[in-house]
């Protein structure tokens, strides 16, 4: 057995120091030219959104991840994971940086305009072709009534503003008293904090369970799984697992925290992300089989569109492979876990896989919308939607570094105090 460490933090750089104050203006400049240059390369407002909405998504299910990752730590009193949980809480606080970029979305379903919701307008349709397409609200079914009584743009923004209210609240507290930690030291705080991580979790799950409705199955009003949510959670906590991981793997090798994070705790984050890669195939296919066994066509038109048409079939399977076949197999052994390198490479591949994930949850509804994209489209119509989703990607993640640099700032990447500080640093993985 190793020798015992001291509970002292000895890394020579625990902050970002000044580097994020020349970081910030660049990655805002690259963010306002790749969100400009993406809206003229997809030619208008209708697939710009599209665009725009997947890589939304994409980054706020890090940010929920990684709320998640601290509040759950706190419930089951984790001390492993002491010197990796400041990284999680300020990712945590970006959420409520994102009800900015929540704005393109928000101000276009207040202003009544359908380009990404049918039910803004009160005529809704149905990509898959049923009878009910473009029929008005009180001419639909008493379900489908049920559903635009909730599905409409003020209590839309009602509901969005009190998501952003508890993300920004529960964030703030536990990052605002993890650092107050830092000055004062003592158990009591941690305490305080455990004590609201079990009413924390529950409204978070609420929570997170009506957004991914609103979000993005509401692209499709006339379909219903309640495995959604589960499916977006699952995704958005194992990108969550891989963004901390990497963020840990590029601070250490800029001389940040190297003596804090060991390999045993690189090994333990490797273990979870492996059994969120499982998570996520589970109901995944869950998912699928229910829809599949019970055959009802209100359900199956929406994996029709992924499996039958446009090609999206083949994403399906480079999902099918990419997402949960290739992780699977790479990331059981020990060794592997226990690698630097091959653990960069693995959290990237996975944050690809999950930005292509959202692609394929919420690219399908524009492709099959009236004057969405075609099979008649150009080659050179598909290449500048290509270039045009590219340099959104780019845009919105500059825009997400400009701001988890204005969270940092110069505060510790690590706790100073807390009680549990021992024994992370003296964790060991058996």
């Amino acid at each position: 057995m190793h020798e015992t460490r001291p509970a002292k933090i000895t890394s020579p750089i625990v902050s970002l120091s000044d580097g994020y104050v020349r970081t910030i203006p660049v990655a805002l400049i690259i963010a306002a030219v790749g969100i400009v240059l993406s809206f003229i390369l997809l030619q208008g407002p209708e697939r710009f959104l599209y665009a725009y909405l997947v890589n939304f998504a994409f980054l706020l299910s890090i940010c929920l991840g990684c709320l998640f990752f601290v509040i759950i730590m706190f419930l089951t009193r984790a001390g492993w994971s002491v010197t990796l949980r400041r990284i999680a809480e300020l990712y945590a606080m970006c959420t409520p940086y994102m009800a900015i970029l929540f704005l393109p979305i928000l101000i276009t379903t207040l202003s009544g305009a359908s380009y990404l919701y049918p039910w803004v307008d009160g005529g809704w349709s149905i990509h898959g072709g049923a009878d009910l397409a473009g029929q008005p609200v009180d001419q639909l079914p008493p379900l489908e009534q049920l559903k635009a009584s909730f599905l409409n743009p003020g209590f839309f923004a009602a509901r969005w503003i009190g998501y952003f209210a508890f993300w920004g609240v529960a964030a703030a507290f536990f990052l605002f008293t993890s650092l107050k930690q830092d000055k004062e030291g003592g158990i009591k705080l941690t305490h305080r904090m455990q004590a609201i991580a079990a009413p924390a979790l529950i409204i978070f799950a609420a929570s997170v369970v009506f957004a991914s409705f609103d979000l993005e199955m509401s692209l499709e009003p006339f379909w219903f799984s309640t495995m959604f949510p589960v499916y977006f959670f699952a995704g958005g906590v194992l990108s969550a697992l891989a963004t901390i991981t990497l963020t840990a793997l590029w601070l250490q090798r800029t001389g940040r925290v190297t003596d804090e994070i060991t390999i045993e705790h690189y090994h333990d984050m490797g273990k979870l992300m492996f059994g969120f890669v499982v998570f996520w195939g589970y109901i995944a296919f869950s998912q699928f089989l229910l829809i599949w066994y019970a055959n009802i066509p209100e359900e199956t038109f929406w994996y029709d569109i992924r499996i039958n048409k446009n090609g999206w079939k083949t994403l399906s399977y480079v999902l099918l492979v990419g997402h949960l076949f290739i992780p699977f197999l790479a990331m059981m052994g020990r060794t592997v876990r226990r690698n630097k390198t091959f653990l960069s490479v693995a959290t990237i591949w996975l944050l690809v896989m999950h930005w292509l994930d959202h692609f394929w949850l919420v690219m399908p509804h524009f492709a099959h919308a009236p004057g969405g994209l075609s099979r008649e489209d150009t080659v050179t119509t598909s290449f500048f939607y290509f270039l045009g989703d590219v340099s959104c990607t780019v845009g919105m993640v500059a825009a997400f570094i400009a701001i988890f640099c204005l969270v940092a700032r110069n505060r510790p990447l690590v706790p100073l105090q807390d009680p549990r500080l021992g024994e992370a640093l003296n964790h060991e993985v058996h």
